[in-house]
């Protein structure tokens, strides 16, 4: 029977519809439940290993951040160290020996009283049972300027820079202690593991190594020390190293993690427990490091067998038993590694616990769905609603074709009426903004192509201004080859006029002795054509003559082999011709014929340089290098001293290159000028003879031609050198 003829009304559409969607809504909440406690699993699965690797690396990198800096620290003092001992001479370690150090009534050598400054300078102990031989007593001059330079800027964040001694003694600078005062005959540092670890019978490739933790008495504080050997020609002397507290590391390495229950700790690779938040006291009894095997904790074994089999690469992984997550990163430095560890009951119940929420807020946004849901649906307004969606349709195509609007017919009830209402006053909104937009959308159109030519004709600009920066850069480039030509003839100039005046004086002379001699050896046949010619006579006639002839002969020696200096010199400059010759040689040729063209009383020129070193390169180019370099010292260097002294001397030489250097006792460039000197066109002198070219001319040689390098190194009042680096075999 229907409802009609029983006469129960039939249900309300709203009514209807409500059951029907809240059973749909239902199910799909239930769904998505499942799925969601599915998908978090998952998604915790994968994402809480990765974030405790994230975690861990990052612990590891914070906690090796000082190590790093140590071991690069202890790197660098062992190369500056190394530097010094090659520059450091045996008289002046003799000297400074004696200022800075005395024997002890015990025996032991410690630093003078009067020098003791923990705050700016280290102390020092070294044993005297043994004579101190002039190595040991260079070493200790050594370590002490190294430490005194440098020590104040390492502590901190260091505790302690140090160089140790083979021959039981220490050099240390640790701000406010004397460890030489503390010394006593008895001291003995050979056997700490600072030295021990040194020994080339346990580290023969001579590496960086880190010693195990220990504490420190005088620091009350856990320490680790990071330790360079320091060998001197072939020999072991030393070494140089920190001394890095790790308090702070392991404070950090205290403290839990109480919302995941994880622990972080710290494993060496061989199984020794650093530091872990419960064992802090079992871990200091056993000095600083425990052994995992005399725990026999599973699940600690398990870790470390977990990190032995990693290799060195940051990794998350659960134990064996699947009980505990664990993530682990290597700490740069000693061989430690951060490790986190977090029992995976914990992980599954937070995962349950998100879940429940998830559940109870779903639960709460269903009900208040479900409210709204049966509100709207009782509005009722299908069939009417539908009647305006058409002509709505119908309006949304009108307007989207430029046309104008048709209003809605009227409605029945008062509120659909105004809805129509609304919507044809929304229809004529849409209208007029379409008709706006039309015409915004030209305006724009317009503006664009305004704008594209103007850009056009800003590239264009762009072009030509570009083009007359480049014909101007060419110019000025042309200019100034022009200039540093017309600045190497005008130095060959210079010697032929200084070469010219120097033989004027031989010549002369010459030909004066030629003279005396043909005078002489005409009265000699004038005494022998008169018949009567005594010995003595003919004698002395015949010395004269001798000597004149002698003396005119050296006079055009001299001249010849300043000619033949001259003629070397010219025909390398102009030619630049690629030769073999000998380094020493050509040196020699360009001084003598400089001492001819300077006429410098107050300057000389000296050489250091071996006879035998040869070089396959320019010679003319070397010479006018050297000519700029020795001119440059004569002009700006003495000011009118007379004791100016220059000197060209072999730094060294090998199978590759050669480093000489060019240097002076004059007046110093000053520090504003020194990154200015290789420029062109600068000169201190302008409009006194100075063209601002001559060393940017070397410059120019040295790094172009000679393909090698030169440096400036000056202080005020203390002289200049030019270093030259040079290839035995300039490049093609």
């Amino acid at each position: 029977m229907n409802a009609t003829l029983s006469g129960k009304p039939p249900a309300s559409l709203a009514r209807q519809l409500s059951l029907q969607i809240s059973l749909l809504v239902v199910l799909m909440v239930g769904a998505l439940a499942a799925i969601a406690f599915w998908s978090v699993q998952r998604e915790i699965a994968a994402v809480v290993p990765g974030t405790m690797l994230s975690t861990v690396q990052l612990q590891a990198a914070q906690q090796g951040q000082s190590f790093q800096l140590a071991d690069a620290s202890v790197r660098r003092l062992a190369r500056e160290w190394l530097q010094r001992s090659g520059k450091l001479g045996e008289a002046e370690a003799e000297r400074r020996f004696g200022e800075l150090f005395e024997r002890s009534a015990d025996g032991v050598w410690r630093l003078r009283p009067a020098l003791v400054d923990t705050e700016r300078a280290p102390t020092f102990y070294l044993q005297g049972s043994k004579p101190l031989d002039a190595d040991v007593r260079r070493r200790a001059v050594l370590g002490y300027e190294l430490l005194r330079e440098q020590g104040p800027a390492l502590v901190p964040p260091f505790f302690s820079a140090y160089t140790d001694f083979v021959e039981k003694g220490l050099m240390v600078y640790s701000r406010g202690i004397d460890w030489g005062k503390g010394a006593t005959p008895a001291t003995d540092n050979f056997n700490y593991p600072t030295m021990t670890g040194a020994d080339p019978r346990n580290n023969p490739k001579r590496e960086v190594f880190w010693t195990p933790v220990y504490f420190d008495e005088e620091a009350k504080a856990w320490m680790v020390s990071v330790i360079q050997p320091l060998d001197l020609q072939g020999r072991w002397v030393g070494t140089v190293g920190h001394d890095i507290t790790i308090d702070t590391l392991l404070q950090q390495i205290g403290q839990a993690d109480a919302e995941l229950g994880a622990l972080t700790m710290i494993i060496s690779r061989d199984g020794q427990l650093i530091a872990h938040p419960e064992l802090r006291e079992r871990i200091a009894k056993a000095q600083g490091q425990l052994a995992l095997a005399t725990l026999g904790d599973p699940v600690l074994s398990a870790v470390h067998a977990l990190i032995a089999s990693g290799g060195d690469t940051a990794q998350a992984a659960r134990t064996p038993d699947g009980r505990h997550l664990v993530a682990w990163s290597r700490i740069a430095g000693p061989d430690w590694w951060a490790v986190r560890v977090a029992p995976q009951a914990r992980i599954d119940e937070l995962l349950h616990r998100g879940v429940l929420w998830m559940l109870a807020v779903g639960l709460v946004m269903l009900l208040l769905t479900l409210l709204l849901l049966h509100r709207v649906i009782r509005q009722r307004v299908k069939q009417p609603l539908s009647d305006i969606t058409s002509s709505v349709e119908a309006l949304a195509a009108r307007v989207h074709h430029g046309e104008e609007p048709q209003t809605l017919p009227a409605q029945g009830s008062a509120d659909l009426q105004r809805l129509s209402q609304a919507f044809d006053a929304m229809a004529q909104d849409l209208a007029s903004h379409r008709r706006q937009e039309q015409a915004a959308q030209a305006a724009l159109q317009s503006e664009v192509h305004e704008r594209r030519q103007a850009e056009e004709a800003v590239h264009r600009l762009n072009l030509s201004l570009e083009a007359r920066v480049r014909e101007r850069g060419e110019a000025l480039q042309q200019a100034q080859q022009e200039l540093v030509q017309r600045e190497t003839l005008a130095s060959l100039g210079s010697l032929v006029a200084g070469v010219s005046h120097e033989l004027n004086t031989p010549i002369g002379n010459a030909l004066m002795a030629t003279d005396t001699a043909v005078t002489a050896l005409a009265d000699l046949e004038g005494m022998l054509a008169g018949g009567v010619v005594r010995r003595s006579e003919l004698s002395r006639g015949m010395q004269l003559a001798r000597e004149c002839v002698g003396l005119a002969l050296a006079n055009l020696k001299r001249s010849a082999s300043l000619v033949q200096d001259f003629k070397q010199v010219a025909v390398d400059r102009a030619s630049l011709q690629r030769r073999a010759f000998n380094l020493r040689r050509v040196s020699e040729e360009v001084v003598h014929l400089l001492q001819v063209s300077l006429k410098s009383p107050g300057c000389t020129v000296e050489m250091d340089l071996p006879i035998e070193l040869v070089l396959d390169s320019f010679p003319g180019a070397f010479g006018q290098v050297l000519t700029n370099l020795v001119e440059n010292a004569v002009v700006h260097a003495f000011n009118g001293r007379s004791d100016g002294r220059i000197l060209i001397s072999l730094v060294r030489s090998d199978e590759r290159e050669v480093v000489l250097t060019v240097s002076d006792n004059g007046c110093g460039i000053a520090p504003e000028h020194q990154g200015e000197v290789f420029k062109p066109f600068f000169t201190t002198r302008l409009g006194q003879g100075g063209s601002g070219l001559g060393l940017h001319l070397v410059y120019s040689i040295v790094c172009n031609v000679l393909g090698g390098e030169i440096e400036l190194d000056s202080e005020p009042g203390e002289g200049t050198r030019f270093t030259l680096t040079l290839p035995r075999r300039a490049p093609d």
